[in-house]
């Protein structure tokens, strides 16, 4: 036989062989199954929870910590408020405050020495303006079966309804079968301390948590790569965060005789360079199993490019890059956020400032992303870092703890997929990953597409029956913690 016969056979059989493995393998891309679900909810909400809602949101909680004198009377009229609505959490839980307005509730439960679970929210919210909203931000009005307020989405309605859960499970006699705390802080939008002294509370008295849910993930309807199916997802980090402030000094002069040495020209040309450059793609751990759950959902051709990652690597890391959000999910992200120069047009500054915001890979550092971020500029640029917090660690999405928040969503939500993800936005639950290995990052309402994009902007908003529906999701999380009971023992000190 000739040998260039024998070439042709080799390659044809070594062709069958690779597409019969890519067909197995993009026939075996199927969700990860729940080994032991939980009966489907029949939670109902009790009467009255949206006006108790309402009147939540009606109270204007902003802290305001850049204001130059911050009114502060609507975080004090919070806890008497939510002592009139709930008043069997207050009677049988113990309060703790922190920094005046923080809130921590403890609800002892069966075993002492069982390692508690945390739940968390904030209660303080983002300025508004009210110019620009359809309807008043903290008038609460229901229309179109929507609330309209500022904090609808983040995040007093997970706050509502940990406690319209408590209430119904106090009044149907239930103790929970290990210790429960509630935890919200009044200055999580302007990244206080308040959280941070929460876990110094932990800490001290070398308490580790066995597992900690705070805002992040929800139900989402428009997942991404075109997947219809609406999906859970799982915050198990999230991104570090790096405000710098880079200035370039120059002799100045007039606008009629520029050069590329001037400080407006060299700042934009290491801008430039910034945008242009940005750090190389790569597909964290928990952004690949994201991308295993959707694609199990996917048409035959995303399942059969993302089911043989082996070989479309490449090409799926360019599909990541081609969508904003996307995009940021592979890599650090540098935003360009401010802008000075010149007071006046005709005049080139002896300086020109930009303010550049980081969020940090949990592969990298901020001292990984400051260092770019100096190269880009060849190091002609003197760097002030506002603010820096470290990426989290990533917490385990493959063991029970983490199942067990997949069966809690899947009986109240039997119809959407789960998957996790890195977070890109900040959390107070990030200083509480210091002390708990068991960190997530969920709300468990179906948050719309443009609910999502509201939140810090004009006309945030949430569905009536998003809110009601979610309360179900907190109610079975506590009633259903005996199925961690052997979980959690206090065997392990807090670092």
């Amino acid at each position: 036989m000739p040998l260039a016969t024998i070439v042709l056979l080799v390659v044809g059989a070594v062709l069958v062989v690779l597409i019969a493995i890519m067909i197995v393998n993009t026939i075996r891309q199927k969700p990860t199954p729940l080994t032991k679900p939980l009966p489907p909810s029949q939670a109902k909400p009790e009467e009255g929870a949206v006006e108790r809602f309402q009147e939540m949101l009606r109270l204007a909680t902003i802290w305001g910590a850049e204001l130059p004198d911050p009114d502060h009377s609507a975080f004090d009229e919070f806890i008497p408020m939510l002592r009139r609505l709930y008043p069997r959490v207050f009677e049988q839980l113990e309060l703790t405050t922190f920094d005046t307005y923080g809130i921590m509730l403890r609800w002892k439960g069966l075993d002492s020495d069982a390692q508690p679970v945390i739940l968390m929210a904030h209660q303080d919210v983002v300025a508004v303006n009210p110019d620009e909203w359809t309807h008043p931000p903290f008038a609460a009005e229901i229309a179109d079966g929507r609330i309209w307020a500022r904090g609808t989405a983040d995040t007093k309605c997970i706050l509502a309804a940990l406690f319209e859960a408590v209430e119904k499970l106090l009044a149907e006699g239930y103790t929970p079968p290990r210790d429960v705390y509630l935890c919200s802080s009044n200055c999580e939008e302007d990244m206080g301390e308040t959280a941070p002294h929460m876990v110094d509370y932990f800490r001290e008295r070398e308490i580790t948590p066995l597992l900690v849910l705070d805002e992040g993930g929800a139900i989402i309807d428009n997942a991404p790569l075109g997947v219809r199916k609406p999906f859970a997802v799982i915050g198990v980090a999230e991104k570090g965060i790096c405000a710098a402030l880079l200035t370039v000094d120059s002799a100045g002069g007039h606008a009629a005789t520029p050069s590329l040495n001037d400080a407006t020209s060299k700042l934009v040309l290491g801008l430039n360079n910034m945008l242009t450059n940005p750090p190389k793609a790569q597909l964290p751990a928990p952004i690949k199993a994201m991308l295993d759950e959707l694609t199990a959902y996917a048409g035959i051709g995303l399942r059969l490019v993302f089911g043989n990652f082996w070989l479309f690597k490449p090409l799926i890391l360019k599909v990541m890059k081609g969508g904003s959000e996307t995009a940021a999910m592979v890599r650090s992200t540098y935003a360009l956020t401010e802008l000075k120069g010149s007071k006046a047009i005709n005049v080139i500054p002896k300086q020109a400032t930009a303010g550049v915001n980081i969020r940090i890979d949990p592969s990298e550092s901020v001292e990984k992303v400051l260092a770019r971020l100096k190269s880009y500029f060849n190091d002609e640029a003197q760097t002030e870092v506002v603010h820096a917090t470290e990426p989290s660690p990533i917490s385990p999405f493959d063991d029970d703890v983490y199942d067990y928040l997949r069966r809690v969503i899947h009986c109240v939500y039997p119809e959407v997929g789960i998957a996790p993800y890195i977070q890109s936005s900040a959390s107070d639950a990030r200083h509480f990953a210091l002390i708990c290995e068991h960190t997530y990052r969920f709300a468990g309402f179906l948050f719309k597409a443009d609910q999502r994009s509201a939140i810090h902007a004009k006309d945030e908003t949430l569905d009536v029956e998003s809110y009601l529906r979610g309360l179900g999701f907190y109610y079975e999380f506590i009633r259903n913690l005996k199925h961690l009971d052997g979980f959690g023992k206090e065997d392990a000190l807090v670092v």
